[in-house]
């Protein structure tokens, strides 16, 4: 069971390495069937790149798999998701109004996908395990 960290009070037990209380950002892409290995690595590198913005803490990217038997279908056509984890809403305001993050949608995300992408934006508190 993963325990969680909490921010409340003043107290010197915070723990400095964890901010507890954050805001995730994520999008679900559904990319092109001809896209190529250097676009896929573009926009990989693009995302990556994203954890330069002020007020991301970590970026993550990957491509949507369903492979044991066990695992039923339910990507919805989904190749790819990301997720960036944000300090708070002004981080996230911040991070959609960056040039780097504007671009990276412009080169690296519009050329490569079939549709406009699914992303949601919400609160939440991290849990460790």
């Amino acid at each position: 069971m993963g325990s969680y960290l909490s921010t409340s009070g003043t107290g010197s037990n915070k723990c400095p390495m964890h901010q507890t209380k954050g805001i995730d950002h994520i999008v679900l892409l559904k990319t092109k069937p001809d896209a190529t290995s250097e676009q896929i690595k573009s926009l990989i590198n693009g995302v990556n790149s994203l954890s330069t913005i002020d007020g991301v803490l970590s970026v993550s990217i990957g491509r949507v798999f369903v492979e044991q038997d066990w695992m039923d279908d339910r990507t919805g056509g989904v190749t790819y998701a990301l997720r960036v984890r944000l300090r708070d809403k002004d981080a996230l305001h911040r991070y959609q109004d960056d040039e780097g993050h504007k671009k990276i949608i412009r080169d690296a995300v519009a050329p490569i996908i079939t549709e406009k992408p699914v992303a949601v934006d919400f609160e939440s508190h991290l849990v460790m395990g």
